[in-house]
């Protein structure tokens, strides 16, 4: 199992420091099994608790939010 935290605090959207993006936390988690000696099963959510942030911005008006949870699965094999 794993457990990643993503932080970043307050930020302006350009050098004309008019508009803030708000700080945010996002809490990712992932969850491994090991299917055989050669398979590797992986599920990771990002976004667990489905915080509402804005993830990025190009301008005052421009601005991306993040991503709503998400989930991906793996599967891996070994040679």
């Amino acid at each position: 199992m794993g457990l990643g935290l993503v932080h970043r605090g307050d930020v302006f959207t350009s050098a004309d420091n008019l508009v803030v993006l708000p700080a945010f936390t996002r809490v990712d988690g992932g969850v491994f099994y090991d299917v055989s000696d050669r398979l590797l099963a992986q599920l990771n959510v990002e976004n667990l608790f489905d915080a509402r942030y804005y993830a990025s911005a190009h301008s005052n008006t421009n601005i991306t939010p993040g991503s709503p949870r998400a989930f991906r699965i793996t599967l891996t094999t070994r040679f």
